[in-house]
C-alpha cells in the first residue's frame, strides 16, 4: 500500500518535494537480501513467525543433514555430482562450526583464567556452581 501526495498538499511547493511517494505495510526484509511481501509469499505474517522461531539457516541445515544422511543409505548416491557437492558443502559448514566452537572455548578459557586471577570470590562461586 502506498500514499501519493500531490504538490498542492498543505505545504508550499518550495517546502516539499514535487511528488512524494511513501510505501508502508509493504512486507519485511530478511538480512537486507530477501524481501518478503504479498507478491512473493501467500502468507508473509506466517513466514515471519516461522523465521522468528526457526531461521532460514536452521531450516536449510536440517534439510542438508537429512539429505546427507539419506545419501549415505542409498547405494551409489555419492556418484551423483549434486549429492557429492552437497556432502562436501555440509563438511565445509561443519568445519566452520567446529572452528567457531574452538574459538569460543579459547575465549571462555581466557575469561576464566582472568576471573580466577582478578576475582577469586567469584571464581570460587562459579566453580561451586559447576560442581553442583
Amino acid at each position: 500500500m502506498s500514499a501519493v501526495i500531490s504538490p498542492t498538499w498543505p505545504w508550499a511547493p518550495n517546502l516539499a518535494p514535487e511528488w512524494l511517494k511513501q510505501s508502508f505495510n509493504n512486507g519485511w526484509t530478511f538480512g537486507n537480501i530477501i524481501q518478503v511481501t504479498n507478491q512473493n509469499s501467500s502468507a508473509p505474517e506466517v513466514e515471519r513467525e516461522v523465521v522468528s522461531e526457526h531461521s532460514y539457516g536452521r531450516q536449510i541445515g536440517r534439510l542438508m543433514d537429512a539429505v546427507v544422511a539419506l545419501s549415505e543409505k542409498v547405494p551409489g548416491a555419492g556418484k551423483d555430482e549434486r549429492v557429492s557437492d552437497l556432502v562436501a558443502l555440509a563438511k565445509d559448514i561443519e568445519a566452520i562450526k567446529e572452528a567457531a566452537r574452538r574459538r569460543r572455548l579459547t575465549e571462555l578459557l581466557e575469561e576464566l583464567k582472568s576471573l580466577k586471577q582478578h576475582d577469586r570470590a567469584e571464581w570460587d562461586r562459579l566453580m561451586k556452581a559447576v560442581r553442583d
